[in-house]
């Protein structure tokens, strides 16, 4: 159940966004998110505003946040759904309306008349509150399926506006209770890299090394777990093949490995890298390690409220390129939190100021000299400060040795 101060973190963000209604003349704000299963797209805005950020959230939503009166969560589901909303969220209005896609989940509305869709439901509420001829603002367009937008165009006419994403900018800086959110999804991902070291033996596939992370993982509760693997025979790493898919590979005494973790823990994100080889150390790995690690630091030297995301790129960049290695893809990570990737861009492009609060995952990506190979060694999530970056990940930074 939601908690007195958790309440009132959530009013916090009501009321920041009434101010920005009146001061854009808008009567309403519509935040729409996608499903939580589509994982590498936007789906945070109504886990934000709402509380509803578990996986069990596989329907399209939306919170409506009028200028007056209560905000209001909108889902196209079923009503099973409502038992598990009560749950976790703040919010009293709560209604289910009828899904734009005719293949969702959801009630048949020739079955269940009565029920209004997303865009009619929304100006029933403006109504409510006595805004009938307020412009509406929408929010979330990024990851929205076509025929929903041009549903609410259709539905709000003139009303229909497009403003600046005050909900993206309201997640940028974290509380206290969503970094704590993160750091038992850190504790989670860091479980997975343990039971990776305690759990490999000769003769296991790559998946099968993975499977056992997972498991150990989804037993505490995860709401997601995905772990993938590399591997290949030391000491040259231009032999080993990063595979998203299952990792197949038989491992051998000596090899080189890499691992990474997708772990999401009611809605929030914890993505790390980790780099090592099994059953033995690999001096050349070490050596590769402890440059691109150095540079790396270098990055997270500069990871300070106040800084910009350019000056930690490029201090992770000039580093390098000291050392006769290269960046490779522009970018060095990316936000994380409610969405495993949302602001800021990771890229030496970017001049977002970071604030006390923001929370990145910094994986540099390096090409390997010579033949440009991609190296992901390591990947750590952040809370940025005044003094510095907290990391929420507890596993060793430096080569592990499995087995």
């Amino acid at each position: 159940m939601i908690t007195t101060t958790q309440a009132s973190e959530f009013e916090t963000r009501f009321q920041r966004i009434r101010e920005f209604l009146e001061q854009q003349n808008v009567g309403a704000l519509f935040a729409y998110s996608p499903p939580m299963e589509h994982k590498w797209s936007q789906t945070g805005h109504v886990s934000y505003l709402s509380g509803w950020a578990n996986h069990d959230r596989l329907v399209d939503s939306a919170v409506v946040v009028p200028l007056r009166g209560q905000p209001v969560l909108l889902y196209a589901g079923l009503q099973y759904m409502r038992e598990q909303i009560v749950e976790v969220s703040p919010l009293d209005d709560v209604r289910m309306v009828c899904a734009v896609d005719p293949n969702a989940v959801a009630p048949d509305p020739t079955v269940e008349p009565t029920l209004r869709g997303f865009a009619d439901e929304a100006l029933h509420i403006l109504e409510q509150r006595g805004l009938d001829d307020a412009d509406i603002g929408v929010v979330g367009v990024q990851n929205m399926p076509w025929p929903f937008h041009e549903s609410l165009v259709s539905a709000f006419g003139r009303r229909f506006r497009t403003v600046d994403d005050i909900v993206t900018q309201l997640r940028y800086a974290k509380s206290s209770d969503e970094v704590d959110a993160m750091k038992r999804a850190a504790r989670l991902s860091d479980l997975g890299f343990e039971t990776m070291i305690k759990s490999a033996r000769p003769g296991m596939r790559g998946i099968e090394i993975t499977a056992e992370m997972e498991r150990a993982v989804r037993r505490e509760g995860a709401d997601h777990a995905k772990y993938w693997m590399a591997s290949g025979a030391a000491p040259d790493w231009e032999n080993v093949r990063l595979d998203i898919k299952p990792h197949m590979r038989v491992l051998q005494e000596g090899d080189l490995m890499a691992a990474c973790s997708y772990v999401c823990l009611n809605g929030y994100w914890c993505h790390g890298h980790r780099t090592g080889s099994f059953l033995q150390t690999c001096p050349q790995l070490d050596e590769y390690c402890r440059i691109t690690r150095e540079s790396q630091d270098a990055g997270l030297a500069v990871l300070k409220a106040g800084n910009t995301v350019r000056e930690v790129v490029s201090a992770i960049r000039l580093h390098a390129e000291g050392e006769g290695w290269q960046l490779q893809g522009g970018r060095v990570g990316h936000g994380i939190g409610l969405d495993y990737s949302e602001r800021p861009s990771m890229f030496e492009s970017n001049d977002d100021v970071l604030e006390d609060g923001t929370t990145v995952v910094v994986h540099a990506t390096f090409a390997l000299p010579g033949s440009g190979k991609m190296f992901v060694p390591l990947g750590d999530v952040c809370r940025v400060t005044g003094a510095g970056p907290e990391l929420l990940m507890a596993f060793a930074r430096t080569p592990f040795v499995a087995g």
